[in-house]
């Protein structure tokens, strides 16, 4: 009798060898192995039974499971060894995702180990027998072999056929294929190697859109501000590019035309919005396209947003009055100007907690927390993230020219990026023209669709690091997002050890060779001196710069994509300058709202009417931009949403936890950097950093008067899904051993992602 192991057959005949298999069922040889793909209706299943019996005892049946069918309950994919099919048999088969290994004895069925199946561990099925021992194993290269389960023979194992297939018990639409590659058959050289490559390629795909199919879909609720004030149709909701009344309110048939291109879908309709001027609306087909990689767009939801009548939506509308009169008070005289009895920031701080209690900062308000975010590092430091101010030490430039981290000099290959920009003039430089959209005419010819952009006033004396928030305001004007995560990837890639002070220090590393800032613990090639440091090999494409910088871009697109979804197809939220018509509105008794009497109070005899509408000439929210908000949505916020992602991609490629040393802050006058000196300057980190610079690009169109602080809260958190999901796929795609990524949410939570699994790491 034939031992198992001279059993062979690597299938690359195409044609089944009648001398060593009888086929069942519908089988396919092709592709050099056997497919075997059930229509879903037939419950007869598919595959090769030896034609001879065979000896397994001190032997072994080696077989190569390159695919198994969908994981549905019912569905099975097998294989086995038997002196009478179903009577006396051993062997292992996946069904609904699970690899379990099992015996029948005289028509008793045993289930032995169960354990969740994972294509790339268990490639290889094996039975061994040895000493009258049998063993279940599996491998996921057919070379080293884990043991599923192992006992005493349970049957005899002298006469034995050999079988694999697959089948199913019930209906199911489609069932896949099961692909079966070789059977105790060494690897056959190169173009075996090359047919691997793509059919592994492919079931890498696979699995990662099994981990997407698997990624359950949210509901998506508004806050019914559509159906809300039937009195006042539509006034709740963003409507900017539409037709308008005389007093700006939306015209109900043209919110009606972009309400059912919404619905249908129909591009078409799309085509048809009834529009109030030139100005276009932006992308609202935006969130009903499909990605290949990542979560869809329309997986994640947002909480409905704070609705129009709320005291919520008031408090926060009370927060960007008060940004927008602080917009050129510099940050590096907040806690001076905080102090001063009667001047803007005190008298912020005081509206905030009295007037304003819940408008979703920081409580109580100070001078350190003002107008800041709420997530990690936010609140530690200067108000800037040191990304958007500081550049690389660099020995070899010369003086003010990038030598020194306060240069302001991020190297860029052999090329540079300047922190500072072109800022706009300023409030006591130009009086109310450089604050945009506070006279009533403007403001309602801006809603019907005039296009203003371009109007902008700049400050051609010289260039600026941000030091106010209208320059931060300015920043996020004309950046694309992904911009200044750019300039952080290469500042983290780019800075050579040392102390990252302000004068060159000495004794400093060699700029992109001896990196300061070390990759994740979980990266296989580095940080240096950690166990998953690689002894001859550094990361390039993959855990390396350009691995990076591609999934940057990859997340920002996406991310982009989801919070659009939200924008148009869910929430529909007004900007905050549409909110401030309406309070305009009541204010000159022209008609009346059902808004809270918080923001009216105040501005009408509380803290707010010191300056509205006296400085204005009107109660609009001063804008910053002279088209106002963009032609879309609130809610969420884009800025924030895409930030949120890239400022997790971030996380999981640098360690979180090192310092950022001797931090710098702008001047008065952002001529500057200058040392910061405030009791936690030594408790700046990387994933700090990154919170607060992705708090900054969120919080800086606040500034602007274009978002809400709701925006930011709940749209950083959307972002950091759309990455921790992309991360998860293409945590399937690596060769490496034990990579992984490690990350801070920002909830504080710890998570780790690695091939396929998001899993929570215990606080230390």
């Amino acid at each position: 009798m034939a031992k198992a192991h001279t059993l062979s057959d690597n299938f690359n005949d195409n044609s089944t060898d009648t001398s060593k298999w009888l086929a069942f069922g519908t089988t396919h040889e092709v592709n050099q192995r056997v497919e075997l793909y059930p229509d879903g209706l037939s419950k007869t299943a598919s595959g090769y039974v030896s034609t001879a019996p065979y000896d397994l005892t001190g032997s072994s049946f080696e077989l190569e499971v390159t695919q198994t069918l969908r994981p549905v309950l019912g569905a099975r994919t097998f294989f086995r060894a038997f002196v009478t099919e179903d009577v006396d048999e051993v062997g292992m088969l996946v069904e609904n995702g699970v690899l379990h290994c099992g015996q029948t004895v005289a028509g008793t069925r045993t289930a032995l180990a169960s354990v969740p199946y994972e294509p790339a561990r268990h490639l290889w099925w094996r039975l061994r027998e040895a000493a009258g021992t049998l063993w279940w194993e599996t491998s996921g290269d057919g070379q080293g072999w884990q043991v599923l389960h192992s006992r005493a023979s349970p049957i005899p194992l002298t006469t034995v056929k050999l079988s694999f297939g697959a089948g199913r018990d019930r209906q199911f639409p489609s069932l896949g294929r099961a692909i079966f590659d070789s059977v105790n058959t060494p690897d056959a050289g190169l173009p075996r190697r090359v047919e691997e490559r793509r059919l592994s390629a492919r079931r890498v795909r696979e699995q990662a859109a099994e981990l997407a199919a698997a990624r359950p879909h949210a509901s998506h609720f508004n806050n019914n501000d559509e159906v809300n004030y039937p009195s006042r149709a539509f006034v709740g909701n963003f409507s900017k590019g539409l037709r308008h009344d005389t007093l700006g309110d939306p015209e109900p048939v043209s919110y009606g035309s972009l309400l059912r291109a919404l619905e249908s879908r129909d591009p078409g309709d799309f085509e048809e919005l009834l529009l109030g001027g030139t100005q276009k609306l932006t992308n609202p087909q935006a969130g009903l396209a499909f990605d290949l990689e990542a979560p869809d767009a329309q997986a994640f939801t947002l909480l409905p947003a704070p609705r129009f009548d709320s005291e919520q939506a008031a408090y926060e509308m009370g927060e960007l009055y008060w940004m927008a009169l602080a917009r050129d008070v510099p940050f590096i005289d907040y806690a001076t100007e905080a102090a001063t009895a009667g001047s803007i920031l005190q008298r912020a701080i005081d509206s905030l907690n009295n007037e304003f209690p819940s408008f979703g900062g920081t409580r109580s308000a100070d001078a350190q927390n003002l107008f800041r975010g709420i997530y990690p590092g936010e609140q530690v430091g200067p108000y800037v993230s040191q990304f958007l101010l500081k550049g690389n030490v660099d020995p070899r430039k010369p003086e003010g020219q990038g030598r020194d981290a306060a240069d302001g000099y991020i190297t860029y290959g052999s090329q540079v990026i300047d922190q500072r920009q072109w800022t706009v003039k300023g409030f006591p430089e130009l009086g109310a023209a450089a604050d945009y959209l506070t006279g009533f005419n403007d403001w309602l010819a801006v809603q019907n669709g005039r296009d203003d952009r371009g109007g902008d006033k700049l400050d051609m004396t010289r260039r600026r690091f941000i030091r106010n928030l209208r320059d931060g305001a300015n920043f996020v004007h004309f950046d694309q997002v992904v911009n200044a995560f750019y300039n952080a990837a290469f500042y983290l890639l780019s800075e050579p050890t040392g102390d990252q002070r302000l004068g060159n220090p000495a004794g400093t590393g060699r700029p992109m060779v001896d990196m300061d800032f070390p990759f994740n613990p979980g990266n296989p090639y580095d940080p240096p001196g950690t166990a998953g440091d690689s002894r001859t090999q550094a990361g390039f494409t993959t855990f390396g710069p350009v691995h990076l910088l591609q999934v940057l871009i990859e997340v920002a697109g996406r991310a982009g994509r989801a919070v659009w979804w939200q924008k148009w197809g869910v929430h529909r939220r007004l900007r905050p300058e549409e909110y401030g018509g309406r309070v305009d509105n009541a204010l000159n008794n022209r008609r009346s709202y059902p808004f809270s009497a918080a923001i009216r109070n105040s501005l009408s005899g509380g803290r707010l009417s010191v300056y509205f509408p006296s400085r204005y000439g009107s109660y609009l929210l001063p804008q910053a931009y002279p088209e106002g908000a963009p032609t879309h949505p609130a809610y969420g916020a884009g800025h924030a949403t895409i930030a949120g992602a890239c400022a997790t991609i971030l996380k999981a490629f640098f360690d979180e936890k090192a310092p950022v040393e001797n931090p710098m802050v702008a001047s008065a006058d952002g001529t500057v950097l200058m040392p910061y000196t405030g009791a936690d300057a030594t408790q700046l980190t990387v994933g700090g950093e990154l919170n607060k610079l992705a708090g900054n690009l969120a919080l800086f169109r606040n500034a602007a008067g274009v978002h809400w602080r709701s925006d930011y809260t709940e749209s950083l958190p959307l972002g950091e899904k759309v990455a921790i999901g992309l991360l998860q796929e293409m945590s399937r795609t690596f060769n490496e051993d034990n990579a992984f990524f490690q990350l801070t949410k920002f909830d504080g939570t710890t998570v780790r992602i690695f091939d396929g699994c998001v899993e929570p790491v215990p606080a230390s």
